[in-house]
């Protein structure tokens, strides 16, 4: 929005970024946090945002081209109702912090990418350790390993990662009220987009 708003004519700016989404359908659009966008649209607020923001909504509903619209939001209480309604997106997913097994799956691609043999390391207690991690401390974790082990000229072990797993507070301790408070209000207005550990291994929530 940036972009927009610092031209001499954002409205047209804006629509032509849209017509140009238009013009390569079918096409995916993807709004990567979106609140920061129309999060500080207000009624009564500035009239210019006021018709960008009531042009996006009718596009979003009205679009005849074949465009898929898919947004993520880490503040999704800053948005204005009449954004997330049936009709402009379909449905609301939470993405919660990985489960268990995500948090395998994510340490396997990053020792992975660093060119280790992931067979040497204990994956079941690596995933254990990091309960409540998300995956980008998890991908610092492994990339401040390497870091030590390069230094000393020797590979990857275990023993690094653990030593990074034990100085490290997740953002899940840090912001624990916040992301309650997120959690909560995902629970009963949005589709999980994960299934609970417990339900992955087959047993009951």
């Amino acid at each position: 929005m940036n972009a927009v708003f610092g031209t001499e004519n954002p409205e047209a700016t804006f629509l032509r970024a849209l017509r140009s989404v238009e013009s390569v359908s079918p096409a995916v659009l993807w709004i990567d946090e979106i609140e920061m966008g129309v999060g500080g649209y207000r009624e009564g607020g500035d009239a210019s945002m006021s018709r960008i923001f009531s042009g996006f909504l009718t596009w979003m509903q009205e679009k005849a081209a074949l465009v898929f619209v898919a947004a993520t939001a880490n503040r999704i209480h800053l948005l204005p109702a009449e954004i997330i309604r049936k009709g402009r997106f379909d449905q609301v997913f939470f993405v919660d912090l990985p489960t268990e097994q995500e948090r395998k799956q994510i340490f396997t691609i990053h020792l992975k990418k660093s060119r280790v043999d992931v067979s040497r390391f204990d994956l079941i207690f690596l995933a254990k350790a990091t309960n409540g991690w998300n995956g980008a401390e998890i991908e610092q974790a492994v990339i401040s390993g390497v870091v030590d082990a390069y230094a000393e000229k020797r590979e990857l072990n275990e023993d690094d990662l653990y030593r990074m797993i034990s100085a490290t507070v997740p953002l899940a301790v840090t912001m624990e009220e916040q992301i309650k408070a997120i959690k909560s209000w995902a629970h009963e207005r949005a589709l999980n987009a994960s299934k609970p550990d417990a339900v992955m291994r087959g047993t009951q929530p």
